[in-house]
């Protein structure tokens, strides 16, 4: 018979001063992102939703299946989302598939790491598009983690680019995270490329 480990519940509530997406800013002003969360072991199922400032759509939800392990030293983990625009534009897609995977390997304070998010058709216009990203983490003391990593998303249908970003982290309290950092682009001083500083405040039960 199967084992499967008593379901943990969470949720999770993120405001942040610009909403940041691969790179890229989603809004205008603050972002607020809504996530819930059911772990069965390193299996789990979540969903969030989101503002956005697009001319595609209001905001963005999604249902999604993923799982965390560690094997070898590495923390390993990948996930599959169908997301879908909140009051799409009529002529723009308003659903899609994004599959993501991760690896880390920590190293006591030091921590490298690569992902990659692949759609095979995009919210709104985007068609194709990949984002594979490297990037590590210092941990400075218990609390306060540093960070930094480049990135670069290829797509159909936009513009091709590279981002990268550097700040920090703070764990005030078990269940609060501040974040502090600067984000810039190769794609130019403009809205959503421009280089700009986010705070981001976390509190998750």
């Amino acid at each position: 018979m199967l084992d499967i480990p008593p379901p943990v519940p969470s949720i999770e509530f993120n405001l942040a001063s610009t909403g940041m997406s691969k790179g890229l800013a989603q809004t205008d002003g603050p972002q607020a992102v809504v996530r819930g969360e059911l772990a069965f072991g390193s299996l789990y199922l979540g969903a969030y939703a989101k503002n956005v400032d697009s001319s595609s759509s209001d905001g963005e939800a999604a249902a999604l299946i993923g799982f965390r392990t560690k094997a070898g030293g590495f923390d390993l983990s990948a996930s599959a989302a169908w997301k879908r625009a909140i009051h799409p534009a009529a002529d723009s897609d308003a659903d899609a598939l994004e599959v993501s995977a991760a690896i880390a390997r920590p190293m006591a304070a030091f921590t490298p790491r690569v992902s990659i998010v692949w759609s095979p058709d995009d919210l709104g216009s985007t068609g194709h598009t990949i984002f594979a990203e490297a990037g590590a983490s210092y941990r400075m003391a218990k609390t306060l983690t540093a960070s930094a990593a480049i990135g670069r998303r290829e797509r159909q249908g936009g513009a091709d680019y590279t981002a990268w970003n550097a700040g920090l982290s703070w764990v005030p309290a078990k269940r609060v995270a501040l974040d502090l950092r600067y984000y810039d682009t190769d794609g130019g001083n403009t809205h959503p490329f421009k280089a700009r500083v986010v705070a981001t405040a976390r509190l998750k039960f």
